[in-house]
């Protein structure tokens, strides 16, 4: 499985480099000396082209890993995103400490921020530049942590995972605020909207990956939002901001490639997991496994309709009812 992972993310890396090509010949060519975008760029139409293209191609490899391969990820956390060896490790610390420098360094450089007349942004960019440690420190926790063995339902590990997955997302519900204070002001959409996108996918991306550890895993949604979220972090890197954040997004992008490829790296055959988790919860790769009910078992038949027929019925003798409400056709009460 570590080819489909090389390939799934050798695609994300290319697409990343003709975004960011064609986000910066965007910036340097599509808005005018005042800061208006000129319409019709052809850089804009350009990207717009390739967020499409990126999407479809991450969906397409996420249906040809469910349906042509038949492809399912285990329910546990700590098996799902499993890695080891010294490669693995010096990996998963390498996108760690890019994330919390960046972090560090915006809590720092907080006060040079540009801000409007009568603004300013320091305090959120210091409360930001907070929670990316805490994200950093989350997803050390979550790929250190996943080691192979599982994590049982209230243990102490699964409530690790838990914590753990839950702080990138923090971080990025966080930046979205902030993001949206930054550009209040701002009416030239393309100056915003691919840090927006690149955030929101990356939010979809992180509440994924933390259905895993809730026990709600959806491992294709997983793998498609992780790929397209590095993707649009990537692109947003021509762009003007401070350096802090720059290396933030950076190590977030890097944070979706390295549980991109882990959980694909994971993935194995539906009755190989059928058979190692039997009572494994359902998952969109494993619910199709279970057949729906039929109509005639939901309800046992009864009636001259049933086959049995009236001979199977038995009739309770009156001292086992006791005195009733209802009403006779006369108004008296049985």
């Amino acid at each position: 499985m570590r080819k489909l992972a090389l390939t799934m993310t050798c695609t994300a890396c290319v697409f990343s480099a003709f975004g960011v090509f064609a986000r910066w010949l965007q910036n340097m060519t599509a808005f005018e000396e005042n800061g208006l975008y000129i319409p019709g760029s052809l850089w804009g139409i350009v990207l717009t082209l390739l967020y499409i293209a990126g999407a479809a191609v991450f969906f397409g490899f996420t249906r040809y890993y469910k349906k042509n391969l038949s492809l399912a990820c285990a329910p546990d956390p700590g098996v799902a995103f499993a890695g080891s060896g010294l490669l693995h490790k010096l990996i998963y610390l390498a996108v760690a400490l890019i994330m919390a420098a960046g972090s560090v360094m915006l809590l720092i450089t907080a006060g040079d921020a540009e801000a409007p007349l009568g603004m300013d942004f320091s305090g959120l960019l210091r409360i930001l530049a907070l929670l990316g440690l805490l994200a950093a420190g989350g997803f050390l926790g979550l790929a250190g942590g996943a080691n192979g063995s599982e994590a049982p339902d209230g243990s102490p590990k699964q409530a690790g995972f838990c914590l753990a997955s839950t702080l990138p997302i923090a971080l990025c519900c966080f930046w979205l605020i902030v993001s949206y204070r930054q550009d209040a002001v701002t009416s030239v959409v393309w100056s915003y909207a691919p840090e927006i996108l690149a955030i929101s996918c990356s939010l979809l991306a992180f509440y994924y990956v933390a259905g895993h550890a809730y026990g709600r895993a959806r491992p294709f949604a997983t793998i498609f939002f992780c790929s397209l979220g590095a993707f649009l972090c990537f692109v947003t890197l021509p762009d003007e901001r401070l350096i802090a954040q720059q290396i933030m997004f950076v190590g977030m992008a890097g944070m979706q490639l390295f549980l991109s490829w882990m959980l694909i790296s994971g993935l194995r055959r539906r009755e190989e997991i059928l058979s190692r988790y039997p009572n494994a919860p359902a998952t969109e790769d494993l619910d199709d496994e279970v057949p729906p009910p039929r109509p005639e078992d939901e309800f046992e038949p009864m009636g001259p309709g049933s086959e049995e027929g009236e001979d199977s019925f038995v009739e309770l003798p009156e001292e086992y009812i006791g005195p009733g409400t209802a009403e006779t056709k006369d108004g008296e009460e049985k």
